[in-house]
């Protein structure tokens, strides 16, 4: 074979070897990685599309060779330029503070992720946005401003020191002459951004934003200036306390609570007269905590008769419904017992039958292996609310350490406490034992946060908030 020709040949391969789509690809629209695993498929159903549509855009010849790194022009959204990617919705995020983060419009944005509902995002909502350059993606440098009830858009200018040509609606479409009580308008400048949230709000985040059965979330709220917070999650009251330099409230999802999308209201009141100053709400997703499925038998009939339990569980709601505004605790709990923590008897969560019954129950602690006498021990600091015999419980402890957070023991042969005492980290406060619902010696411990029992390992491996 002659030179020139192997040249020619060794040409032809080097075409080949190019990606089609880089070289064919359409001049304009949004663009998109192809991932490892990914199918024309796939990358046609997230984006709405069709694959004969990806195909003919990229000049593919042949949909099943998909090299991971192609970058693939996706029809259809020729007003949206970048690469698309996948971010998850913060908690104060909605399509209109997300518009002016990836400079792309709500429409766009909104047909992007095929939206039903584009009027509200749950946080940690997955979404498809388009990344720009380093300069381009920067956050904007605006301000947002809360319009009063009776004011004009010049009065409110004033109020702001702001230009009045400046402001432009975050709910609308352009700028309009008139002003919405309670609508976010926006201006350019400013030192501060939070998403959705309009000034005087510095932060305001879930951890995590998708939150689980039998979890603790931590809500972390800051303001420039003053005035005080309140929420709710669903049914839940939020209490907020401040903490390094913001405010903070910790709720516990219930191991039980139906899957799906629940509101979290966030609301501000001023310091002088305690009028509400602004009210945001975002839905929350409450993910399946994987909790699997057990039998106790043989327990006492009376400590699963609904006439017993139910004004029991009750009592103890009550009672832990408080949330007091000294926090006890720094870092980790620690483990209530210095004997055998690396396997338990049975784990929190788990959903119950009793005595062959119906899975009605589940179990709000971690049960940990004990025979009768060994010690039980603080896991933190705090105060003593409740010490004495409950039918079902059993000879039963709990403390609180504040913030509504409490700790509970059940089943003790013998308690070393009484209502009102102060408690140290490790002190001995009761001692192991078989009362109540149980077939044997062994440590009930349960914690509680926000008037919900979650799982107690989280707080001796995490430290909160």
């Amino acid at each position: 074979m002659k030179s020139g020709t192997r040249i020619i040949l060794i040409s032809l391969l080097v075409v080949l070897a190019i990606p089609i789509s880089s070289a064919l690809a359409q001049e304009s629209g949004p663009i998109y990685i192809v991932q490892p695993g990914d199918t024309l498929i796939y990358i046609a159903a997230v984006f709405g599309t069709t694959v004969e549509a990806l195909a003919d855009a990229n000049g593919i010849e042949d949909p099943s060779l998909l090299i991971p790194g192609t970058e693939l022009i996706i029809p259809g959204y020729e007003d949206i330029s970048g690469v698309l990617t996948f971010y998850g919705v913060d908690f104060g995020e909605n399509l209109f503070s997300l518009s002016l983060r990836y400079r792309i419009s709500i429409d766009g944005l909104a047909r992007l992720n095929r939206l039903v509902n584009p009027g509200q995002l749950y946080a940690g909502q997955p979404l498809i946005v388009p990344e720009k350059d380093e300069a381009a993606s920067e956050i904007p440098n605006v301000s947002l401003h809360l319009p009063i009830l009776g004011e004009s858009k010049l009065e409110m200018a004033v109020r702001a020191g702001i230009n009045p040509w400046s402001l432009s609606p975050l709910s609308g479409g352009g700028i309009r002459s008139w002003i919405v009580p309670g609508v976010p308008v926006v201006t350019p400048g400013g030192d501060g951004w939070s998403g959705a949230l309009p000034s005087p709000y510095i932060e305001a985040s879930i951890n995590p934003l998708l939150t689980v059965q039998g979890r603790t979330t931590v809500f972390r709220v800051a303001i420039n200036g003053s005035g005080w917070l309140s929420g709710r999650l669903s049914d839940r009251q939020l209490h907020f306390f401040p903490h390094d330099g913001g405010y903070v409230a910790l709720q516990g999802i219930h191991a039980m609570q139906n899957l799906g999308l629940y509101n979290c209201e966030l609301d501000l009141y001023s310091t002088e007269g305690g009028e509400l100053i602004y009210s945001f709400s975002q839905p929350v997703r409450v993910l399946d905590g994987g909790y699997g499925f057990e039998n106790i038998n043989g327990v006492p009939a009376e400590t699963v008769d609904p006439e017993v339990t139910g004004p029991e569980r009750a009592m103890v709601e009550a009672l832990l419904a408080e949330a007091t505004q000294e926090k006890q605790w720094e870092g980790t709990f620690q483990y209530p017992s210095d004997y055998y923590t690396e396997s338990f008897v049975s784990i929190y969560g788990t959903r119950r039958s009793y005595n062959w019954g119906a899975f009605d129950f589940y179990h709000t602690g971690l049960d940990l292996y004990g025979s009768i006498g060994l010690p039980i021990l603080a896991p933190a600091p705090g105060r003593v609310v409740f010490a004495g015999p409950l039918i079902v419980r059993g000879n039963a402890t709990y403390i609180d350490h504040g913030w509504g957070v409490y700790s509970g023991y059940f089943h003790q042969s013998k308690i070393f406490v009484s209502v009102g005492d102060w408690v140290e980290t490790g002190q001995v406060i009761g001692e192991v034992g078989n009362t109540g619902r149980s077939t044997g010696p062994h440590m009930h411990w349960e914690i509680w946060v926000g008037g919900v029992p979650v799982n107690p390992l989280e707080w001796v491996e995490n430290g909160f908030p």
